[in-house]
């Protein structure tokens, strides 16, 4: 990563957005008293449109300030400060090298695999979990697709890694029952179908606006 003022107000700027969505709340965490907020769909924003470094410093920056300013949706603490750099970076490395997607196939897996060994009475909450480690390593090795098709492949891998990062610590560090993970099932469902969708539509808007400066092939 290159050090410039472009490199510096990318990274400034998408930390930023991530700290004023993360001031408005789109869905309950059952099992704690915490919300999840609008920041998730920016975490697959910047995975597209920012190198993996970028993403990294981006989504940390983001991270640290929203644990602050709105701690509210800090879930596990400071723990909380690893979902969007662990979906940013992995789904950036994902994007912008393509081989690289094997990374977080194997992540996905090892957390699926996790989960299923710790709370085995109900499997399909890792069903998305499995479908996004399969989608990184499939489109990852064979990279034949536009950058129009990937990108809403690579916004649901990106945010299905945070998912995972969250899953962790709900079974970890919660210590969750397995109950609570039916009962969120939809839920969480419906919060991975607004990140995808909504990282696609911003990514979409400022690759044909911004493609320039974004490295969105």
């Amino acid at each position: 990563m290159k050090l410039n003022s472009l490199t510096v107000a990318k990274v400034s700027i998408f930390a930023a957005l991530y700290v004023a969505t993360s001031f408005v709340p789109i869905s309950i965490f059952i099992g704690a008293s915490s919300m999840l907020t609008l920041n998730l769909i920016i975490t697959p924003t910047i995975a597209i449109l920012l190198t993996p470094l970028e993403a990294f410093a981006a989504s940390l920056l983001g991270a640290v300030i929203s644990l602050y300013a709105a701690p509210f949706q800090a879930i596990f603490g400071p723990y909380t400060i690893l979902l969007p750099v662990v979906g940013a970076t992995l789904g950036s490395l994902a994007y912008h090298k393509p081989k690289a997607g094997i990374v977080a196939s194997i992540y996905l897996g090892l957390v699926s695999c996790s989960y299923f060994l710790m709370r085995p009475e109900f499997p399909y909450w890792i069903t998305p979990h499995i479908i996004g480690a399969v989608m990184a390593s499939g489109v990852g090795l064979t990279n034949t697709l536009s950058y129009k098709k990937r990108i809403p492949i690579y916004a649901f891998v990106s945010t299905i890694c945070e998912q995972a990062t969250m899953l962790i610590g709900a079974v970890f560090i919660l210590s969750l029952p397995w109950v609570v993970f039916a009962t969120a099932f939809p839920l969480m469902l419906y919060e991975r179908f607004i990140g995808t969708i909504g990282g696609t539509i911003i990514a979409y808007s400022l690759c044909l606006k911004y493609k320039e400066i974004l490295p969105y092939d």
